[in-house]
């Protein structure tokens, strides 16, 4: 198997992936950060900024930037949770939700551009695949990685 190769590819993917968000949504003044908090927010409105935490997998200081800036270009708000005072769950405003087509949009062209020449079966594989492997890395640490493999460090 062709562990450098799939290491450098997987950089690829996730700098072009970003590049190409960034210049589909500079109309929108969006950054890939931004981004990527809406289409979670498409998917998970009324969550906590603790959920986006675990759902993006991203530190608490990030995410508090993140809402801080849509907030003020006026995309999300948050409300007290009613039930617990102390917990402030997000929501998208209603500008907001007229661009979730657009960029649900996006995410499908740049979708079948890195798919085009496969079969639906295949692209459908290689969805499951890229999922099945972002579950496990989510819950990843040190010890679970490296724990069956020596390691030799230089």
């Amino acid at each position: 198997m062709d562990y450098l190769g799939a290491s450098i590819n997987f950089g690829i993917i996730r700098r072009r992936v970003q590049s190409l968000v960034v210049e589909a949504t500079s109309d929108l003044g969006l950054t890939y950060s931004e981004f990527s908090f809406m289409v979670m927010l498409f998917d998970k409105e009324g969550c906590s900024q603790d959920d986006m935490t675990v759902y993006l997998h991203v530190d608490k200081a990030a995410i508090t930037r993140v809402i801080k800036t849509l907030e003020s270009k006026k995309m999300i708000y948050r409300r007290r949770d009613t039930s617990d005072r102390r917990l402030k769950r997000l929501f998208l405003t209603q500008e907001a939700r007229q661009l979730e087509p657009g960029i649900k949009n996006i995410i499908e062209k740049i979708v079948d551009f890195m798919a085009k020449d496969f079969s639906d079966q295949d692209c459908q594989f290689m969805l499951d695949g890229v999922n099945t492997m972002a579950q496990r890395l989510k819950t990843a640490d040190f010890k679970a990685v490296f724990e069956k493999r020596e390691v030799e460090v230089l």
